[in-house]
């Protein structure tokens, strides 16, 4: 009873929960989420509310269908497979990308925050979920006409490898963002 009235003080105090959920015993992909613990006399509970981080927007000098047949490589380069292509929408991505360590040769400390684990970087140690997708679309008016906006949004979650935890939030640093921006300028110069 404790335990539900303290959920229900804690839901009014904090305004409206987007979610809510038990990360103990999780074995799915994890939601990007930020979570909160809750300490009662029945145990431990986290309480999530799911965030999106924000999109990094570059614009680039070059036409929408130009933009757009670079991106394929681009996302090769930087050994992302494409699971999502929808040329419709001039959407590429992959919303499920698990990897530790390296994303392709660079550590992923370089594109993504996860805290610090005895003075090392999370990210470089832990198991990472992650989710990279872009959008082309046409610059807003007032831009070059033949201008593109390239809209990337990172995404990620981690946990401890060597040991039972959950899922954590990570940030996105924009490094990975600003070169995926940078190798499409690589490519349509080729």
């Amino acid at each position: 009873m404790r335990y539900i009235v303290m959920l229900a003080a804690l839901a009014a105090a904090g305004g409206t929960l987007a979610a809510c959920a038990s990360a103990k015993g999780a074995t799915e992909r994890p939601t990007l989420q930020d979570n909160v613990r809750i300490v009662g006399t029945d145990g431990i509970s986290t309480l999530s509310s799911v965030s999106a981080e924000s999109p990094e927007i570059a614009t680039v000098l070059s036409p929408v269908d130009s933009v757009w047949r670079a991106l394929p490589a681009v996302f090769e380069t930087l050994t992302i497979p494409v699971a999502t292509f929808d040329a419709s929408t001039r959407t590429i991505g992959n919303p499920n990308i698990k990897v530790r360590r390296r994303l392709g040769t660079i550590p992923l400390s370089r594109y993504l925050d996860c805290g610090d684990t005895q003075g090392t970087p999370s990210a470089d140690s832990y198991e990472v979920h992650m989710s990279v997708v872009t959008r082309v679309q046409p610059a807003p008016a007032g831009a070059a006409s033949t201008a593109s906006t390239v809209v990337t949004t990172v995404e990620a979650s981690a946990r401890p490898v060597s040991f039972a935890g959950d899922f954590i939030r990570c940030s996105s640093t924009g490094a990975l963002e600003a070169r995926l921006a940078t190798l499409i300028g690589v490519e349509l110069r080729k």
